[in-house]
């Protein structure tokens, strides 16, 4: 199984949530305060090099399942992985470069 962190429209509760159907729900997990949330309008999307912690849930998925959030998340042209540790063990997040954000609105860790 593969783990993944989602701190965004992925969550219990919105829009993609069916996404994760198929996964099994690990926990909550806030990370350290080493990133920075910005507002995407529809979503979030988190950069390196902050100061803020980010509130998600990790989840075990599938290869196939990472594949189909792979998609959605437009991996690898606008989102990026890297793996953080987690009470759960490793788990891929999900990233964008800090220029991507240089127009976007700075938001508190957590997504709504």
């Amino acid at each position: 199984m593969i783990r993944v962190f989602v701190y965004g429209t992925l969550k219990l509760g919105f829009r993609n949530a069916y996404y994760l159907e198929d996964g099994r729900f690990l926990g909550e997990f806030v990370t350290g305060p080493i990133y920075s949330m910005y507002d995407f309008g529809g979503y979030p999307a988190v950069s390196e090099n902050g100061k803020t912690a980010i509130e998600g849930e990790v989840y075990d998925i599938s290869e196939e399942l990472l594949a189909s959030i792979d998609l959605l998340e437009r991996y690898p042209d606008f989102y990026q992985r890297v793996m953080i540790e987690t009470s759960f063990g490793g788990a891929w997040m999900y990233v964008v470069s800090e220029p991507l954000c240089a127009d976007k609105i700075k938001i508190s860790g957590s997504w709504l």
